[in-house]
């Protein structure tokens, strides 16, 4: 996923080079001469604002909340969803919605090439199950960022090693309430202290738009910043799970309070009494009541808080006991279940996970993450995407000239339908070989078309019976014959000696029959003789002087 700042960004024209066409494939290079590592040393801050929480949530607030974030503007709508955390029910789906991120392992996959899985190697130390570049706790807050807010915003920084030979990356969770959207310039924008960092040095290159001094472009995948969403128009307004979540939130946490103001009027119920007549209520003079009033009221007070076990009503006085009747609490009590099981469909997909006691049967965790998988697969493909783009990529342009060896950093995500076909297949491949040694024990002629037909039947691939080797008859051969058939090196192997070798490599002669080979060295030996010329007789020694 990539989202960049339209006006002032570097266009992928200009920051992306396309790959030569030996894999014919569109793959994007990022080149290190796209990085500014001075720039992307600085480490950005977040404002220090307090951040202030509303804590009196009406249906004003929550309405005005959504209506911000549908806006693009996420400060009030980033208090609400930390407010909303705070129910029973959105919090528990928002926590089972995130665990299998943490669950799930993750491994990084190299492209071909030893240089590439070397650089998977070192990448596995940053980027890793536990890597020191991006650890578990920050991959939470952004994806818990993406789950309610349909956007999440992260940041890099780069330190140079001491001894110059590699820049390591930190990637940073930036909370989304100091980000907006900017209609105008179509991009975000991020809120940052300038109090250690002047805006000239963290907007990117080329911006020629007037940002204010304290805010900067999110530019995706420039080195700086790393954008998740699963959709490219306006995505905190299609796939923000508050936008229907506050609605839910705000008709759980009514109702249960209503709930609790009927459960107090049922269980406080009241006594009501009343004097005889002409006896007065009130002194004339002094407005205070009367000795008789007063004794009616302490009997009403006893009856009320049982501490009194018996009375004395005065004649002709009446007492009566009021309780509240209404059934109404039956529409809390299902505003409240129907809220819970709201909250479990828009974080999870199902409400399974309520149980017996939220209506929908029983529900064990393997069949509820089947249920939920297309969202679990959904959110870490998207992080996966932005941690690939935003961040692994960036990081071997710097280190290794470009990005064209990136490891890509994969989830393990369970294949339920693959599991699933595997399974069947090996059920069927069982009921096949069963069938097989029935009918073998049973002396049945099996031949291949047979094995054929069967496997049909059960849909699986047919093995090939084995070559039935015929057995040669044994027949009594003469040296001399054996000779004629037996290579050198098989003669040699039957005396334990290896095979004939010449000037340390195999000698091809040793293929050659024993006959063969005999021949060819008399051959070779007759050819020598052939080859050598005569030498001349000696000389007779010189004859002796006549006089000797």
């Amino acid at each position: 996923m990539a989202i960049m700042c339209e006006l002032g960004a570097p266009t992928s024209s200009h920051t992306m080079e396309m790959m030569g066409a030996r894999s014919q494939k569109a793959q994007i290079k990022r080149l290190d001469a796209e990085f500014n590592t001075g720039r992307l040393a600085v480490q950005l801050k977040t404002p220090s604002d307090g951040r202030s929480i509303i804590n009196a949530w009406d249906l004003a607030n929550i309405y005005t909340a959504r209506e911000q974030q549908m806006l693009g503007n996420f400060y009030r709508a980033a208090r609400m969803a930390e407010q909303m955390r705070t129910d029973d029910a959105l919090a528990v789906a928002y926590k089972n919605r995130l665990a299998p991120q943490r669950c799930i392992s993750v491994k990084l996959k190299p492209k071909k090439g030893p240089r590439a899985r070397t650089i998977a190697a070192e990448a596995e130390a940053l980027f890793g199950q536990n890597g020191a570049g991006l650890t578990p706790d920050t991959i939470a807050d952004i994806h818990g960022c993406l789950v309610n807010h349909g956007v999440a915003f992260a940041t890099s920084s780069y330190t140079p090693r001491e001894d110059g030979t590699r820049i390591d990356v930190k990637v940073s969770y930036w909370p989304i309430e100091y980000v907006r959207w900017d209609e105008h310039a179509r991009c975000f924008l991020a809120r940052v202290d300038t109090t250690s960092v002047h805006a000239a040095d963290v907007q990117p290159k080329g911006t020629d738009y007037a940002f204010s001094t304290f805010e900067v472009p999110i530019v995706h995948g420039d080195g700086r910043w790393t954008v998740f969403a699963k959709h490219e128009d306006h995505p905190f307004r299609q796939d923000a799970a508050i936008l229907p979540g506050a609605i839910v939130w705000a008709r759980h946490a009514f109702a249960a309070r209503d709930w609790a103001k009927g459960s107090v009027a049922h269980g406080n119920a009241k006594t009501l009494g009343s004097l005889p007549t002409g006896v007065p209520l009130q002194d004339k003079e002094t407005g205070a009541l009367t000795a008789d009033a007063t004794a009616l009221v302490e009997l009403l007070r006893g009856i009320a808080s049982d501490d009194s076990p018996v009375g004395i009503k005065p004649a002709g006085a009446t007492v009566e006991f009021i309780t509240n009747n209404s059934t109404a609490w039956n529409v809390w009590s299902e505003l409240v279940n129907n809220a819970e099981k709201a909250a479990a469909r828009i974080y999870l997909g199902t409400d399974g996970t309520l149980g017996t006691n939220g209506g929908a049967p029983g529900v064990d965790i393997t069949a509820l993450f089947g249920v939920a998988a297309t969202i679990v697969r959904g959110d870490l493909e998207c992080l996966q995407r932005g941690f690939d783009t935003g961040v692994i990529q960036p990081w071997t342009a710097i280190n290794f000239g470009d990005s064209s060896l990136a490891p890509c950093r994969e989830y393990q995500i369970p294949n339920d339908e693959e599991e699933a076909v595997r399974a069947d297949y090996a059920k069927r491949s069982k009921a096949f070989h069963d069938e097989m040694k029935s009918a073998r024990d049973n002396g049945f002629d099996i031949n291949q078309a047979y094995v054929n037909g069967i496997a049909e039947k059960h849909g699986i691939e047919a093995p090939l019976l084995p070559i039935q080797k015929i057995k040669a008859p044994s027949i009594a051969l003469a040296p001399t014959d054996i000779a004629r058939v037996i290579s050198v090196n098989e003669a040699r192997a039957s005396q334990d000696l290896g095979e004939l070798m010449k000037n340390g490599v195999r000698d091809p002669d040793g293929d050659l029959t024993v006959e063969e080979y005999a021949e060819k060295k008399k051959a070779t030996a007759a050819a020598q003789i052939a080859a050598t010329p005569p030498q001349a007789a000696p000389l007779d020694p010189a004859p002796a002087a006549a006089s000797e």
